[in-house]
């Protein structure tokens, strides 16, 4: 769990917002926010960052690269040591120490000037005293021979300063880091002697964070927050709001001014523990595996205090849902929404042979629960329901659909009319049962209609918090890239279909795409959110159309065997009903239980400029490329998968294919055909 911890901080570092800084100082980016974690800066802006820094500032920023960093607050009686430097002038305990060291040196007349700025060789020399250098180590007189070392070791790469310029704050964060990373006088990396982790020529922030983080914390009512964070998450995402409610869970960093906040809670009965019940480590709740993180839950729920198996509870959950608190009584009151995903009956033999009935929800907050009901009742797959636990235990009820209308606001949040609670969980759903969770800024600027919401629940301010969309943004579709198709049914006219192959229609289509010439009359029929068509709806237009039309129609009319790419593997699938695809780009809608229930045929264009994030197509209009998006060269019928670095739109015949959802119109998958 720690290895996870530390990859989740790891992340957030990467998460947390660098300044706008020019081009040119690019590499800075790293070494200000490995400085800001471990407190050499603070959240300076941009323009603060071009400060100078003064020699008492820079003796600091020494003592918080060394083996000192722990111990300056020891440093309580500094007295005089300079004409200019007592117990109450700013930053003496580090001047101390720096001194004391032989990091640093006062002047003839016996000051120290902390208030003058440092001076790039001055740093340089400094650094080089951290790692064990002396004058008597170096060729040459000062400051050539400093700067010199400095540059064989690699201390000034990144810096644009010379000699007798003063230097910034940025100056210094690449300075120091570049120190950390450096070899010192004994042939160690100087950022390994002293407790830290360097690795591959970088600074592992990850650890540094885990040290500096403060938490968990569980809010009470009217939680004073110890800082004033200039950085918020909340339940892993940027937010711009540091409220906490009672029950929150929430962390913070003071070199990092920042602050995290987990509102996810698992209400419920407990149905196991583990390794066994008078010292857990893990609980199960409604079906979902918890591990325990605090000595006064594993307590509360083992059987010394009377808990355990059979005990409704409200788990609170921290970093990685690792349990930090537990309500038991009246205060487990909790509701979740979602969809079922399955439900299926047993024998139990606890009291008698009986029946009992588990259904499996898949809730907004992208869990499965899975509740026990009343063994006569029917659940289908992809009904909305509730879960309800109290004291009393869990109750599942069905819920009719509740429309709400409006444009997604992802900076003000907001949809329409209502306001959006800083807890808001969204989950994005299809009819069989399969959803993902969405996260607002996906939606942003999205206009709902009734037909894409299935239901929203209100918290006590009148605040959607909970959203369950229908298939708005296509994000739990599977796509790829259809290979080889072949029919089960209608033989009659099976037989007029021998010539048409995937890869034909795919060189005729990017032949259309060309010349426009594409026939547009079939793939309008075909194509869209149109799900499956009935065998008998497509047999009836087969027999009322002609030509390539009815041909086309007569083979989607029955199963087929469809062979397509996903990533970087080929899937075949058996179906008693045909899609209405034909090649290239495809979506494939899956059950929960893993069966085909839907394909889709995306909408083909011709691309002329490719970006990083975007596409350009020959008509001018510009798609979004999506985070997953599938890249194949396609070479004589076959797709080989690739990366988006290895093609390009001069040498390369590049086609992507667009989903049609709501929130959607992403290129899901690009094709590119060498024009040679």
């Amino acid at each position: 769990m720690k290895k996870r911890l530390l990859s989740l901080l790891l992340a957030v570092c990467i998460l947390i917002p660098v300044l706008a800084l020019p081009a040119s100082a690019v590499n800075s980016n790293v070494a200000i926010q490995t400085a800001r974690t471990m407190g050499i800066l603070t959240a300076q802006t941009a323009e603060e960052l071009n400060a100078q820094v003064t020699r008492g500032e820079f003796a600091r920023m020494l003592t918080l690269i060394s083996a000192y960093r722990e111990t300056v607050n020891e440093q309580t009686q500094v007295g005089s040591l300079f004409t200019d430097v007592n117990s109450s002038t700013e930053y003496a305990p580090y001047i101390r120490i720096a001194v004391q060291q032989g990091w640093m040196t006062g002047y003839t007349d016996g000051s120290f000037r902390p208030n003058d700025p440092v001076t790039l060789e001055a740093a340089c020399a400094s650094a080089l005293s951290v790692l064990g250098f002396t004058a008597a180590d170096l060729s040459g007189a000062f400051p050539a021979a400093q700067l010199n070392k400095a540059s064989e070791l690699g201390l000034r790469s990144g810096l644009s300063r010379r000699q007798g310029e003063a230097m910034t704050l940025t100056d210094c964060a690449v300075l120091l880091y570049n120190t950390l990373i450096a070899t010192n006088k004994s042939g160690s990396v100087y950022g390994n002697t002293i407790g830290l982790t360097i690795s591959g020529g970088q600074v592992d922030t990850s650890t540094i964070l885990a040290a500096s983080l403060k938490g968990p914390f569980v809010a009470a009512a009217g939680e004073v927050l110890p800082i004033t964070p200039t950085t918020v998450y909340r339940n892993g995402e940027l937010s711009s709001s540091p409220t906490l409610n009672i029950n929150d869970v929430y962390y913070y960093s003071e070199s990092l001014n920042s602050l995290w906040i987990y509102t996810t809670k698992a209400a419920g009965r407990i149905t196991a523990v583990s390794p066994n019940a008078a010292a857990p480590t893990s609980v199960t709740v409604a079906g979902v595996t918890y591990q325990i993180g605090s000595t006064d839950v594993a307590y509360r729920i083992s059987s010394l205090s009377g808990g355990g198996v059979g005990q409704v509870v409200t788990l609170l959950l921290g970093m990685e849902n690792v349990v930090v608190g537990i309500l038991t009584g009246e205060e487990v009151d909790q509701s979740y929404y979602g969809v079922v995903q399955s439900s299926s009956r047993s024998l139990i033999t606890d009291n008698g042979a009986d029946i009992m009935q588990t259904v499996k929800v898949l809730c907004t907050d992208g869990a499965v629960r899975s509740v026990r009901v009343n063994k006569n009742l029917n659940y289908p797959t992809g009904w909305l329901v509730s879960i309800t636990s109290s004291p009393e235990g869990e109750v599942l009820d069905s819920i009719g659909e509740k429309k709400v209308t409006g444009t997604i606001s992802a900076a003000n949040r907001t949809l329409g009319e209502y306001k959006l609670a800083d807890d808001l969980e969204i989950l994005d759903t299809t009819p069989d049962g399969s959803g993902k969770t969405i996260r607002l800024d996906r939606l942003d600027g999205v206009t709902l209609s009734s037909g894409d919401v299935r239901y929203y629940a209100l918290n006590d301010r009148g605040e959607i918090n909970r959203l369950v969309l229908d298939d708005v943004t296509g994000d739990v579709w599977t796509y790829g890239c259809l290979m080889a198709w072949s029919t089960n049914k209608y033989n009659s006219v099976t037989d007029n279909l021998t010539s048409i192959q995937p890869s034909d229609v795919l060189m005729q289509m990017v032949s259309g795409l060309l010349t426009g010439s594409l026939l547009n009359d079939i793939w309008n029929e075909l194509t869209g959110r149109t799900g499956r068509w009935t065998s008998l709806a497509l047999g009836l237009l087969a027999d009322n159309t002609s030509g390539l039309l009815s041909t086309v129609l007569g083979t989607v009319a029955g199963g087929a065997n469809y062979t397509y790419m996903t990533g970087t593997s080929a899937t075949t699938s058996t179906t008693d009903v045909l899609y209405p695809v034909l090649t290239g780009g495809i979506g494939v809608r899956y059950e929960a239980n893993g069966a085909v229930r839907g394909m889709v045929q995306l909408q083909p264009i011709m691309i002329q400029d490719l970006g990083a994030a975007s596409v350009t197509t020959t008509t001018g209009q510009r798609y979004e490329t999506a985070d997953d998006m599938q890249v194949y060269l396609w070479h004589m019928g076959v797709y080989y998968p690739t990366l988006l670095p290895t093609i390009n739109s001069e040498d390369y015949f590049l086609v992507g294919w667009v989903d049609s959802c709501t929130a959607g119109h992403q290129v899901r998958v690009l094709t590119a055909l060498k024009k040679n």
